[in-house]
């Protein structure tokens, strides 16, 4: 005979049972973002970001369990959903989890580059998304009765609790609670939110008059021209087995150095390293640190900014506000100021050459010119006109992404070899004036080179396309004078290494410009340039 205590007995089992069958749903959707990350990168995964997570979500239970209200589980299990959902998508795009770095390259992409960089990157994989919106769904659906009312349920869940606190509260003594105790997703816009107020501080910063001084009376111009995301070993004049540049390959009067390298792959962290006195030893606040406009500023030079990368971005871009400060800025790449009208037509960096005559005719005695091109960026089919498309054939989309890159170079050859070509014919009108051009790329670019994927995102340990970029320098010969005559290393060595966060003191020797923010040691031109520094990569790794 059943009795009425055995019926309840019973119904009790029978809730515990759905219950735990409903909280599977949850624990699923908790840890199926961290799943697929061990799935797609082994390397970057790191194990302790499950006992995170699920840490996270008991705290995030606590108001549903004691108070048993359901909209608490649906709002805890919402959040928990939209945290992972950014995650996931990370993960699949970028093969790791979301980070501070991300954030800021998306805020300063415009629409155009997103697209660019969405058919690239496009992949069966984000049908990954679709399972998670799935269970999602089933977690709303299946709620669990979790509760705090039996002797059980209270000492499960207050050891759960407790185990929380104590690992928060170990973390927080230690000062590791950011980077150690905190979701991905959550520390990720915690250390954007951080940077991002430096970054806002630099666009209401004034230039800084600082103690410098121009040790030549000769007239002097320095153009530096900033490539985009070139990796030089798709250039023939590295030993890339294509000829993708020979117009540069047939000049004698050009040093091509072959050991350089830049730390970062992106190009906001690497301009804000090279045109200041920031570099991977030293890092300030980027409102703080002194940069090349200051000293510029404080010296009877004119600076120019010309680019042809866009000015805007979902906020003012942090290049943006940095070249502002140069005595003469112009964008000629208009077309981003409408999102539809820049995802139909291309930007050529050919623009760049006009703004650069006018720069060139101007009457002052000492002169820098920047050029910022658009390079090779993605996508790469619209970084060149049909009259450069030499590379063609292939079938996949592998080749055809290795034809457009390789076609890119080739038209990027062509216009680091016209602006070369055209200060050697204004160096013959001036021939007192020491001139000299320096091309480099912000960073490299990953196309197939390591791994089958093309970018120049990474995760765990940075791959060496990404950073080793062309470094090729011209000179008047006035200014080969000068520089033999101070007793330079200048050409006496290709292969010296060298790391462009270092540039800023380069360009200064290059000016004839002293400083007391100078050091010679950092100067890849100079007789002192210390060739035995580490050189530190983003990831944390040497090179």
């Amino acid at each position: 005979m059943t009795t009425q205590t055995d019926k309840l007995t019973y119904r009790c089992d029978d809730a515990t049972k759905t219950s735990c069958k409903n909280v599977f749903w949850l624990v699923a959707m908790v840890l199926y973002v961290p799943f697929v990350g061990l799935c797609v990168n082994f390397e970057a995964f790191m194990p302790r970001t499950i006992l995170v997570q699920l840490l996270w979500t008991v705290l995030l239970l606590l108001p549903y369990i004691l108070l048993r209200k359901r909209f608490l589980y649906a709002t805890a299990a919402t959040l928990l959903f939209v945290d992972g959902f950014i995650n996931l998508f990370h993960w699949i795009i970028l093969k790791c989890p979301l980070n501070a770095s991300s954030i800021f390259v998306f805020l300063n992409t415009n629409f155009n580059e997103a697209s660019e960089f969405m058919t690239v990157k496009m992949t069966p994989l984000l049908l990954l998304l679709v399972l998670y919106v799935i269970l999602y769904v089933l977690t709303l659906k299946h709620t669990p009765r979790l509760a705090f009312r039996t002797k059980s349920e209270i000492i499960v869940w207050s050891v759960l609790w407790i185990a929380a606190a104590m690992f928060f509260a170990e973390n927080i003594v230690n000062g590791r609670f950011l980077r150690l105790a905190v979701p991905d997703v959550e520390r990720a816009f915690i250390s954007f939110y951080t940077e991002s107020k430096a970054y806002n501080k630099l666009k209401k910063r004034n230039l800084y008059d600082v103690d410098a001084e121009i040790t030549s009376t000769d007239s002097t111009l320095v153009v530096v021209v900033i490539g985009e995301s070139c990796n030089r070993n798709h250039m023939g004049i590295y030993g890339y087995h294509r000829e993708t540049t020979p117009r540069l390959e047939s000049r004698n009067d050009i040093l091509a150095f072959d050991n350089v390298i830049n730390a970062n792959s992106n190009t906001l962290s690497s301009v804000m390293l090279f045109l200041t006195e920031n570099n991977m030893d030293r890092h300030l606040s980027v409102d703080s640190c002194i940069h090349i406009f200051d000293v510029l500023h404080s010296t009877p030079y004119k600076s120019y900014w010309l680019s042809n990368q866009s000015p805007i971005g979902l906020w003012d871009n942090g290049v943006t506000n940095l070249a502002y400060n140069a005595d003469v800025v112009s964008f000629v790449n208009v077309m981003a100021s409408s999102s539809m009208e820049s995802t139909q037509m291309a930007s050529f960096d050919q623009k760049l050459f006009e703004p650069l005559v006018t720069a060139l005719s101007g009457k002052e005695k000492n002169k820098v010119v920047f050029l910022h091109l658009m390079g090779c960026h993605t996508q790469y089919n619209r970084r060149y006109p049909f009259s450069f498309d030499k590379f063609k054939g292939a079938e996949d989309k592998k080749g055809k992404n290795i034809d457009a890159y390789d076609n890119a170079v080739f038209y990027n050859d062509f216009i680091i070899d016209s602006i070369f070509s055209l200060l050697a014919n204004y160096s013959q009108l001036h021939p007192d004036m020491r001139i000299s051009a320096l091309y480099f790329s912000d960073h490299g670019e990953n196309v197939y080179d390591e791994g089958d994927y093309c970018g120049h995102d990474y995760s765990g340990k940075i791959p060496h396309a990404n950073v080793e970029i062309p470094f090729i320098l011209w000179c008047s010969e006035s200014q080969n004078a000068f520089l033999q005559s101070e007793d330079t290393q200048l050409g006496q060595s290709l292969h010296t290494p060298y790391m462009i966060d270092d540039l800023f003191h380069t360009i200064l020797d290059l000016a004839s410009i002293k400083t007391s923010c100078f050091d010679s040691r950092r100067s890849l031109v100079n007789k002192d340039y210390d060739a035995s520094r580490k050189r530190i990569l983003e990831d944390g790794n040497y090179y």
